[in-house]
């Protein structure tokens, strides 16, 4: 079985790449990459579903029903269901870039076809990688099922230079996205390679490890189903 692996510059729009979508016959989830420019909204919607976000880089301000919560590059988010929202770019640092997981009904949908609602009122979970236990294994949770996740969780790894995470099977898939550094993923013993900018989908029950091969630190998000 063969990894997807896909650079957000690949599909990118001008506004968004959608890394992973319903043409691929993702198992769990879709993954999309988008910009927020400065002083600019995201887009204003209420949903039944959750959201599971990563900012890349930049910072301004995310409004869950009319309340404000300052997010800035290496911040986590879970935003749950059926909560009014959206991302706000005036923290003055240029383009907010950010990548999004959803369910696959989000898709399946059509998206949120509104300009928001009232909502439950259920804060946000906003956490930055920097706060997680680095003594805590290779795979490092991010966001996990206590935090409200309903369909798959985040994890943080890392390499240093010309090391080797352990090779692994499991029933699910993971879906992964490199955000520095460059990695080598084995699936069933075939190497791939990994950029920073990369979506990777392993497929399910397939045999795979993750390597680095250069001189700098390599680091990702996993995201696996619950």
């Amino acid at each position: 079985m063969e990894p997807l692996i896909r650079n957000t510059q690949d599909v990118f729009d001008g506004t968004r790449s959608r890394l992973l979508w319903l043409d691929d016959n993702p198992p769990t989830c879709t993954m999309t990459y988008s910009e927020i420019q400065p002083d600019k909204p995201s887009s204003h919607h209420i949903h039944e579903w959750e959201h599971e976000v990563y900012i890349i880089t930049g910072s301004g301000t995310l409004v869950c029903d009319g309340k404000e919560y300052p997010v800035k590059a290496g911040d986590a988010m879970f935003i749950p269901p059926n909560v009014d929202h959206y991302t706000l770019n005036n923290g003055g640092e240029g383009i907010i870039r950010r990548i999004e997981v959803n369910p696959l009904i989000a898709a399946q949908s059509g998206g949120a076809q509104n300009d928001g609602g009232e909502g439950t009122g259920q804060p946000p979970v906003i956490r930055n990688i920097s706060e997680i236990d680095q003594s805590d294994g290779p795979a490092r949770k991010v966001l996990d099922v206590k935090d409200g996740a309903i369909h798959y969780t985040m994890s943080f790894r890392s390499l240093d230079p010309n090391s080797t995470a352990p090779k692994h099977v499991h029933t699910g898939e993971h879906v992964g996205f490199v955000l520095e550094g460059t990695v080598v993923l084995s699936v069933d013993g075939n190497d791939y390679i990994a950029r920073e900018g990369d979506l990777a989908l392993v497929p399910s029950n397939a045999e795979h490890e993750w390597r680095s091969n250069s001189t700098s630190r390599a680091a990702w998000l996993v995201f696996n189903p619950i």
